[in-house]
């Protein structure tokens, strides 16, 4: 591979895949290459495994002329991290490769990441401003939680793992008559799942097992689906642009399939504008109180989320809207996707959500690494 010395080198850090190319988020990875070549970032794509020490060079993929080129690259001057960690081995072992590429020449990272629901909840929840918008939420610590909570909420308690994504090992509990119960959840291949249990102990029994020795936070489950019974959500997109200022991307209703706890797009949701959607299902006045109520909740998050983690480059902010149409803060990711916006067809937003990693890596390496005169 050839580079530009006077030119910023970005890698996107991926997770190793079976595929060809070999790693995640090849889609996403081509557009990234692309809006580099336009704004002037080169991009490298690589595994944390493929440290290539002895020769400081970096074992990785670019993209050219329409094809996916393996070669030897120089190493990164800035490391945009799309790792889906699968445990915290996983997060050890990479941190060890970074560190010995770390100890050839200084890294800089578009941003760090955040570490997990319970933390990021116990930060939002200090702003007084957002607090009214997040669901009580507890560290889920044993099942013998359980019977209170569902006493206190009938409607049922939804439990998410502290670190998982996409909606994956999510579940629901509720009461389905005077002693049964009833989980509704998602298994670790996003597959929807339920199971019907005599009574109590025989639900903890199923839930320690699934469980195991997970992290997991436990919170009322909310009703938040539309007038057709599915679970809709909507994401909005912030991420820093070329002045390194935060800025909203976009927003997109998500929908679930009808029984379905999530309405991730990976557990086979679907995606439409949210101005349009949240006027079919609420009205025009309301839905116009609601985005400008989204939008202002959008723009205080990511500034309360930095002063706890510090630097980061993007969040999905996924709400939740309750037929009383109280917002709700359900989640906020450091690594979102940005599918929904390709998928609803807006081109501008779509293309927008790609460049701000690279205009922002640009940023960075023209002002703090002192690349230009200001």
């Amino acid at each position: 591979m050839r580079q530009q010395a006077d030119l910023p080198l970005m890698g996107v850090m991926v997770s190793e895949k079976q595929s060809s190319p070999p790693f995640s988020e090849s889609l996403f990875c081509k557009r990234l290459s692309i809006a580099g070549k336009r704004h002037g970032v080169q991009v490298v794509v690589f595994s944390p495994e493929h440290v290539t020490g002895l020769l400081n060079q970096l074992d990785g993929y670019t993209y050219a002329r329409g094809q996916w080129v393996h070669g030897s690259s120089r190493l990164p001057d800035i490391i945009y991290d799309r790792m889906n960690y699968k445990n915290a081995k996983h997060v050890h072992r990479t941190r060890e490769y970074l560190a010995a590429m770390h100890g050839r020449t200084p890294l800089h990272y578009l941003a760090r990441g955040l570490s997990g629901k319970w933390t990021v909840y116990q930060c939002l929840n200090r702003l007084s401003m957002l607090s009214p918008h997040l669901p009580e939420t507890v560290k889920f610590k044993h099942t013998s939680q359980l019977q209170s909570r569902l006493r206190r909420h009938p409607q049922g308690v939804f439990l998410k793992p502290h670190s998982g994504t996409h909606g994956k090992r999510t579940l629901r509990v509720l009461r389905d008559g005077s002693e049964s119960i009833r989980v509704d959840g998602r298994d670790p291949n996003n597959v929807p799942f339920q199971r019907r249990f005599a009574d109590l102990s025989s639900a903890e029994e199923f839930l320690d097992t699934f469980i195991g020795d997970r992290s997991y936070i436990l919170q009322p489950y909310l009703e938040l689906s539309n007038t057709d019974q599915q679970p809709f959500d909507i994401r909005v997109l912030m991420q820093k642009n070329d002045q390194g200022r935060w800025t909203l991307t976009g927003m997109a209703a998500r929908i679930g399939e009808s029984g379905s706890i999530t309405s991730n797009l990976h557990g086979g949701g679907t995606a439409t504008g949210a101005s349009e959607y949240l006027a079919k299902e609420f009205g025009s006045h309301t839905a116009s109180t609601l985005i400008a109520k989204l939008t202002e909740l959008s723009a205080h998050i990511p500034e309360q989320l930095e002063s706890h983690f510090g630097r980061l480059a993007e969040l999905g902010i996924d709400f939740g809207i309750d037929r009383d149409a109280q917002l709700w803060i359900i989640e906020v990711n450091s690594k979102p996707g940005r599918s929904a916006f390709f998928q609803i067809g807006d081109l501008k937003c779509a293309q927008q959500s790609v460049d701000n990693p690279v205009v922002y890596a640009r940023y960075l390496w023209l002002r703090q690494f002192r690349r230009v005169t200001t």
